[in-house]
């Protein structure tokens, strides 16, 4: 009897210990949650270097996370130390093995159509008490000269006085609906924490369209763009 019942202890433990697979929806919203707090923390800590965005890679032997910026340098810190200790940060929050986590800067080309910088170099302006449509229009001025086609920036909230308004000031092409409009717009949300009251930003910046280059496999079109082709030369019998 006491053997039986030192067996079915065994068994039992053993069960408890085999990892059950993990449903397909908690993984999707583990991986989410995961995403949205490492995006949150680089936010937070790289909003004066002009963070821009990130990347989450696995590889089979280690996980790879792209941090996007305009100022790498400042992200890098003095021979890499900055880096280092967003890395050990990371580490242990989400609890990596050492050498499981690789972290990586990369340089945004254009950061005039990139809405999350155009959306941090809004709200500087702001907190350095720049007037709200000056800083506004600045920003669409930039954007406009950068290449961008269009371009959308919404500020609302106690702008000034103790009643909140919106304010939207707009230049060039902006499509707001479609399938298009998620292929081609880019956009980004900030908040600025004034005396007043929180200000809400909201930047959207409308990509240039490859219509000259029509041809390229990668080639990025309108639905609405109509390409005519030159007539073929028949040979006349």
């Amino acid at each position: 009897l006491l053997c039986f019942t030192l067996l079915s202890r065994t068994k039992n433990n053993n069960k408890r210990k085999m990892p059950r697979p993990l449903a397909k929806k908690r993984k999707i919203v583990r991986d989410g949650v995961y995403y949205a707090e490492l995006h949150e923390f680089l936010k937070r800590e790289l909003s004066e270097d002009g963070f821009s965005g990130v990347e989450h890679r696995v590889t089979p032997s280690r996980v790879e996370i792209v941090i996007k910026a305009t100022k790498t340098r400042e992200v890098l810190g003095d021979k890499g130390r900055r880096m280092r200790e967003l890395m050990g940060l990371i580490q242990q929050r989400f609890k990596y093995k050492p050498g499981g986590l690789a972290l990586f800067v990369d340089r945004v080309q254009n950061r005039g159509l990139c809405a999350m910088a155009q959306a941090e170099s809004l709200r500087f302006k702001l907190v350095n008490q720049l007037p709200v449509r000056r800083a506004a229009m600045g920003v669409i001025r930039f954007v406009m000269e950068s290449g961008g086609k269009g371009c959308e920036c919404i500020i609302s909230g106690k702008i000034r006085g103790q009643r909140g308004k919106t304010m939207k000031f707009r230049d060039g092409y902006m499509i707001k609906s479609g399938a298009a409009r998620k292929m081609f717009v880019d956009e980004a949300c900030r908040h600025v924490y004034m005396r007043a009251g929180a200000i809400g930003i909201q930047v959207r910046i409308m990509t240039p369209v490859d219509a000259v280059d029509s041809t390229a496999a990668n080639a990025k079109m309108l639905p609405d763009v109509i390409t005519i082709l030159p007539p073929k030369d028949t040979p006349v019998a």
